[in-house]
């Protein structure tokens, strides 16, 4: 599959964390086996996920 299909796939399952769908799509388990699985079982969770963290937690103070 082209990785142009695949970033805009995972765009779309992820509207809100841009940076996780690229990186999902790009660096993320191969699509076509489980990456499509992941992200849908990721989308319909009921926690939200929160990929940019707060700049007072010890992940927002890395930069």
């Amino acid at each position: 599959m082209d990785w142009w299909d695949q970033v805009g796939n995972m765009a779309d399952m992820f509207p809100d964390t841009p940076a996780l769908a690229v990186d999902m799509a790009l660096h993320g388990p191969d699509a076509d086996f489980i990456g499509y699985g992941l992200a849908y079982g990721l989308q319909s969770t009921a926690t939200p996920i929160d990929v940019y963290p707060d700049e007072s937690s010890p992940a927002g103070l890395e930069g």
